[in-house]
């Protein structure tokens, strides 16, 4: 008799091997990060002491325009401008004014720190194990040793070597003084009253332990210095050879006999710098591969030649012009001695901050930091600042004289690692800790200086030099070929709305502009000659906040796939470029519970990375406080963006794409032991737009991102207003004029001045104009997560657009590009286009006269027509 086949036996089975095949299969494969290959090779060998050197002028190379000279006693350098005689030095050469005992500066006083500082290549600041964190610079610790119980003063720990264009540095940094490990903590009695000195040493600090018959020091690691003083003149003979038989090593091993096993680290660095004369001016590298670390302390953070360019206060008696020119958000502009020292000195993070990282407190509103420009403007001389390699890590210092010392400064500070802080405990018994990656960056930290003489030493000089750099490395081309202004239409999608059937919540995908709708308003500008750039927002996957883009899911509401590619078509028939918003590095929701656990960068606490929305009055992120909102947008580990933009760009409806943060924002990941930094994160970005083949609108880039843009929204046109700044420049702009297209913030979305101040703000700069329109009354988007788009509905802005339009087009501000700006006094600038065109722009509250001409409040006058 035949059995029957039980088939529910199968279900298990089947179902085990369901759940792992959804679990494991079909995952998006993470790129493979490899070593840097752009990093300098570097070997120890070939290197001569500094001990052994004494020439203080060395020519170590030259070319038509320059000679680079090095002193071999301090390591300081300087270049010559052969065009124009004028020197740049790495260090003053004269002693600070304010160290005078007579005159003006007489009153002043300069403390030994600030003239360390001076005399200092290389600022280094380091934790310890125990999290504590302090700082050092090379001149103490390199450079010009300080007298201790074992050196002479003014010990050189530095080693040369010279190459074809150039030379290297190998800085030894460490204290030299004696520790009290030198000294035995415990001597057995016999042995010590053997000793000729013992009664000296007794009444010293040695005490006697009957029961164990000892000699012991009580207060061992706080011992003065005095006291390790006249310990060394009995332990040891002056060079530092034994008398009484014990050594450092020894004492270490006597004391572990007797239980003591505490032991002490000192600090000691090793880093190398590099300085190579170029066609341009000269670039100064600190050596990825020559960072040595002790075990016990690790660098956070190494300073690079802070008081370059020397921008004393005084010479002679004459107070020194000039400007230091900082890239924040449009680009502003620090004058020398401006008497601000009272004032926090700048300090900023190129790029930005990590969005792995964002903080738990809503961080003021400011501008970025998009450019790894700064740059010096001097009466004989300037320089352009490129920061090369490292950018991505560092930050701009720039600060007025007066606050320290007489010295105007800009200088960058590289972050070698990122850190967290986390609060530990609850209630009153808090307290914080920071956490460090355990490893370094993986680059070079590089900054090229461009020297600037006669006509190009101003701030226009120095975007040139920075146009001249993206050509010259990147293939930066002019593509810009309009003549007329365009406007930007960012239309606005698809949106959620929480809602509910039969008492239970559920999210409801609606439409905010349709795909016919936004044809119809193209109509509509189209018939008031207004050219045009469509920039589609909330298309795929749920809208505005779109699930991970793996697919390309174009909402129904709006007209769906079809209706997508009907609207593309119908706008090249009209010669209006349409771009597609895609995001490949956040995403709302995944479409697996376990892939946010594969493909979310972690932070260094180990939680998930977010992409915090905040809550306005408490200032922290709507996850930690009780008030409705939606989910925060995870933000995806950086090595997953090749995966997921290949996926997609299989399945889009379009042809253009305009990525979301892609090239505009960096996140890193910091899961122990597959640490991506923002460094990293920079070059997986630049990787990825190199392969893209479509046409790319970005928001804002960062560095040579530029070269990838077809076309650039939302540039800022303001600098941040900080008190210590003098005023704000088009720097960005300058840069890009009549090379790439571009517009500024959609003038509609900014709520901090007035739309007449914005538009202002676009004859200034060269700007493009921009504009987020909804078709749909935005009303319905109060008391959602959207009503920041309030001020979007197209009717309201038809009569705005065509009367800014209208302007640009009798300017003929587009028929030429910007090509110089000047502050002619407070709240007036004067700008200057390629075909003539001039106009003075006074942003103040009062009617102005400027050679004559009368210039309105918050308006423009042309001074001469193209």
């Amino acid at each position: 008799m035949k059995r029957k086949f039980n088939f529910k036996l199968l279900i298990i089975p089947v179902l085990i091997v369901g759940v792992v095949l959804y679990l494991f299969l079909f995952k998006l494969k993470p790129i493979k990060v490899s070593a840097n290959p752009d990093l300098i090779p570097f070997s120890e060998a070939g290197f001569v002491d500094a001990q052994t050197l004494s020439d203080t002028n060395k020519l170590v190379s030259k070319n038509n325009t320059y000679e680079l000279y090095v002193d071999e006693t301090t390591s300081y350098f300087k270049v010559v401008d052969l065009r124009s005689g004028y020197v740049w030095n790495s260090n003053p050469t004269e002693p600070d004014p304010w160290e005078a005992t007579e005159g003006k500066y007489a009153d002043k006083f300069i403390t030994n720190n600030a003239k360390e500082r001076q005399k200092a290549t290389l600022e280094l600041k380091y934790f310890s194990k125990e999290g504590s964190l302090a700082s050092l610079t090379n001149y103490r610790y390199s450079i010009y040793h300080p007298k201790t119980l074992l050196h002479e003063e003014g010990a050189r720990t530095f080693q040369i070597k010279y190459l074809t264009q150039g030379f290297q540095v190998l800085y030894q940094i460490e204290d030299q003084e004696i520790d009290h490990l030198y000294f035995p903590k415990y001597i057995p009695a016999d042995v010590f009253e053997y000793f000729s000195a013992a009664s000296i040493l007794e009444s010293l600090i040695y005490q006697y332990d009957r029961d164990k018959e000892l000699y012991y020091i009580n207060a061992y690691e706080t011992m003065s210095y005095l006291v390790k003083e006249r310990l060394f003149s009995i332990f040891y003979h002056p060079d530092g050879s034994p008398k009484l038989g014990y050594t450092r090593d020894i004492s270490i091993e006597e004391n572990a006999k007797y239980g003591y096993f505490d032991s002490f680290e000192k600090v000691s660095f090793q880093v190398g710098m590099q300085v190579i004369l170029t066609e341009k001016g000269f670039d100064v590298s600190v050596i990825r591969e020559s960072i040595k670390e002790g075990r016990g302390h690790k660098i956070a953070e190494i300073t690079l030649l802070p008081h370059l360019g020397t921008a004393v206060s005084d010479i002679g008696d004459n107070p020194t012009n000039g400007y230091l020119v900082i890239p924040d958000g449009s680009g502003a502009i620090l004058e020398f001695n401006n008497g601000k020292e009272a004032q926090n000195p700048y300090r900023k993070r190129v790029y930005g901050e990590d969005l792995a990282l964002l903080s738990y407190k809503q961080p003021e509103d400011q501008e970025r930091i998009t450019i790894p420009l700064y740059g010096m403007v001097k009466e004989d001389g300037g320089y352009a600042a490129i920061i090369k390699e490292g950018d991505a890590q560092s930050y701009i210092v720039a600060d007025t004289s007066g606050r320290t010392d007489s010295y105007n400064k800009i200088y960058p500070v590289f972050q070698i690692r990122e850190n967290e802080l986390i609060t530990l405990g609850t209630g009153y018994t808090t307290y914080s800790l920071n956490l460090w990656t355990q490893n370094i960056i993986n680059t070079d930290l590089t900054v090229s200086y461009r020297l600037l003489t006669g006509a190009d030493n101003n701030y226009v000089g120095i975007a040139n030099a920075y146009r001249d750099y993206l050509t010259e490395e990147f293939g930066f081309k002019q593509i810009d070929q309009t003549t007329e202004p365009v406007v930007t239409a960012e239309f606005l999608g698809a949106y959620d709305q929480r809602s509910f059937f039969l008492g239970v919540p559920y999210n409801q995908v609606k439409s905010l502009t349709t795909f016919k709708q936004a044809e119809e308003i193209v109509d509509i500008l189209r018939e008031k000659d207004i050219a045009l750039n469509v920039v589609y927002r909330g298309v795929l996957n749920g809208g505005l906040k779109s699930s991970i883009q793996t697919q390309a899911k174009v909402e129904r509401v709006l007209g769906g796939k079809k209706g997508y590619q009907r609207l593309e078509k119908y706008l090249e028939e009209l010669n209006v470029p349409l771009y597609l918003q895609i995001d490949v590095t956040l995403a709302n929701s995944y479409r697996r519970f376990f892939d946010q656990y594969s493909y979310t960068a972690s932070r260094l606490n180990g939680s998930h990375a977010k992409a915090f929305e905040y809550h306005l009055p408490t200032g922290l992120p709507y996850s930690e406080t009780m008030y409705p909102h939606s989910d925060d947008n995870f933000v995806i580990n950086p090595l997953y963006y090749e995966a997921i933009y290949n996926k997609l760009d299989q399945k889009l409806p379009g042809k253009n794409i305009a990525p979301n943060n892609l090239g505009s924002y960096l996140a890193g990941n910091y899961k122990k032991g597959k640490q991506i930094y923002k460094d990293d994160a920079l070059r997986i970005q630049h990787n990825l737009l190199s392969k893209i083949e479509r046409k790319i609108l970005l928001s804002n880039p960062l560095g040579v991102a530029i070269s990838y843009a077809d076309y650039i929204v939302d540039l800022p046109t303001d600098t941040t207003l900080y008190s210590i700044i003098d005023g704000h420049i088009p720097l960005i702009q300058l840069v890009l004029s009549g090379y790439v297209d571009y517009s500024a913030n959609s003038i509609n979305l900014s709520t901090t001045r007035s739309v007449k101040h914005n538009f202002l703000r676009v004859l200034e700069t060269g700007s493009n104009l921009k504009y987020t329109l909804t078709y749909d009354n935005p009303k319905k988007l109060i008391n959602t997560d959207y009503n920041v788009f309030l001020a979007t509905f197209y009717e309201d802005w038809l009569e705005t657009i065509e009367s800014h339009v209208d302007q640009l087009k009798t300017l003929k501000l587009h028929e030429g590009r910007l090509i110089n700006h000047e502050r002619v006094s407070k709240d007036v600038y004067k700008v200057t286009y390629s075909n003539g065109l001039e106009l003075y722009i006074n942003y103040g509250l009062n009617d102005v006269t400027v050679a004559g001409l009368l210039v309105k409040s918050v308006d423009y006058k042309v001074i001469k027509e193209a």
